[in-house]
């Protein structure tokens, strides 16, 4: 059964919205409506009252400022000669790890001119709920109809019928999920003409340069280790970006110290995060999985230690995709930076590194085998979104180019 979360209609009947939605058409990317209905938005978000509790919240704000909207128009500029129009109707599956991520692809679409459905997961979420009652609050008050009528929000079970009926009106699909989703979801045709863009599992991975941390002030390590540690502990290590290993990159005395100083730092910090019972035992269960394969060498500070930290001679996708996240993570150690590229490969999305200069960089992209790491980022940066995204720049998919040719 479909539960619609958000519509400007009240027709209970799928069809009929969907046919609503078609009958609209699309808005001229960037147009006044939508730039006026996202930064309308963006300004709301910033003013609600959970905004402390879900700093994430607060990052969706930023991004989507006057000033970040501005910064995507010139991003997402017309190729001269040609002419930018909307995709039409997108059909976004939202993922359910992290709670905002479907306004990101969402938010970019809507500034693209197109009709949106979006299918939201069914687990609960306030994060959610708040964006969901700003549109509620934009309707009440009549505003951004333009953009208003073209946006549906909705929920059911997984239901492929359901879906099939989703796809078969859209012209563009996105789909954020696991590897089985994904299968799932590429098995319902499409209409002919239209694209899809999924984001399956992903992981991020961390470098750290041991000379260059050791060498870090006191006074800097603190804001150095916060910083670390929204990468690897915000959404219980469940967003494909957030580090699940880390490698330390240089000489074995360097590296022990270096990570003494971190890790200190880091659990000081760590009291901060919520850490639930039920992540305890995965992580827990986890590290007892990856010593009983072969995968760990010791354990630091015990089973009790948030994060569990992991030490292991080799750490690739596979082991991996044997944690779960929720504050474990696997360290390696290596002499070089480029030695990290045997050990990558399609399913390492996120390099956050500290310590390395654009020589080293190079030098392990050089390196790396098939798709692995499509982007790279400093410490504090693991979370953060980009219209290009898995190597795929958003725009290419949300809106199409149309060809005029010379007289």
């Amino acid at each position: 059964m479909t539960t619609f979360l958000f519509s400007s209609s009240a027709d209970p009947d799928l069809s009929a919205q969907l046919k609503r939605l078609r009958t609209l058409g699309t808005l001229q990317p960037f147009s006044h409506a939508a730039t006026e209905f996202v930064g309308d938005f963006s300004r709301r978000v910033l003013k609600l009252p959970q905004l402390r509790a879900h700093p994430e919240l607060a990052t969706l704000a930023h991004w989507f400022r006057p000033a970040g909207i501005a910064h995507l128009e010139r991003r997402a500029s017309a190729v001269e000669g040609n002419r930018i129009l909307a995709r039409g109707l997108v059909f976004h599956l939202a993922p359910a790890n992290v709670d905002v991520l479907f306004a990101y692809a969402w938010l970019m679409s809507v500034l693209s001119g197109n009709a949106n459905v979006a299918r939201l997961s069914q687990k609960p979420s306030a994060q959610r709920d708040a964006l969901i009652g700003i549109l509620g609050a934009m309707r009440e008050e009549g505003l951004h109809a333009e953009v208003l009528d073209r946006t549906i929000l909705l929920t059911y079970p997984h239901d492929a019928a359901i879906t099939a009926q989703l796809s078969s009106h859209c012209h563009a699909r996105i789909v954020w999920g696991g590897d089985s989703t994904v299968r799932t979801i590429r098995a319902i045709p499409l209409p002919p003409l239209a694209v899809e863009l999924a984001f399956p599992d992903r992981f991020g991975v961390a470098a750290i340069s041991a000379a260059a941390l050791d060498a870090v002030g006191e006074d800097d390590l603190q804001p150095l280790a916060r910083r670390f540690a929204n990468d690897i502990l915000w959404f219980g290590q469940q967003a494909c970006s957030s580090p699940r290993c880390l490698y330390w990159i240089g000489d074995h005395e360097t590296i022990a110290r270096a990570k003494s100083r971190l890790w200190r730092a880091v659990r000081e910090d760590s009291a901060r995060f919520e850490d639930e019972a039920a992540a305890l035992m995965s992580r827990v269960t986890d590290a007892h999985l990856l010593a009983a394969l072969g995968h760990a060498e010791t354990i630091d500070g015990g089973f009790a230690s948030f994060p569990i930290r992991l030490q292991a001679a080799h750490s690739d996708g596979d082991v991996r995709e044997l944690q779960s996240g929720n504050g474990l993570v696997v360290e390696v150690e290596l002499p070089s930076l480029a030695d990290m590229g045997a050990q990558l490969d399609d399913r390492d999305q996120t390099l956050v590194q500290f310590g390395f200069d654009s020589a080293d960089i190079d030098a392990l992209l050089a390196q790396l085998r098939g798709r692995a790491i499509d982007r790279v980022v400093p410490f504090g940066r693991a979370l953060d979104f980009h219209h290009v995204w898995d190597g795929t720049d958003l725009f290419s998919v949300l809106r199409r180019q149309v060809t005029l040719a010379s007289v």
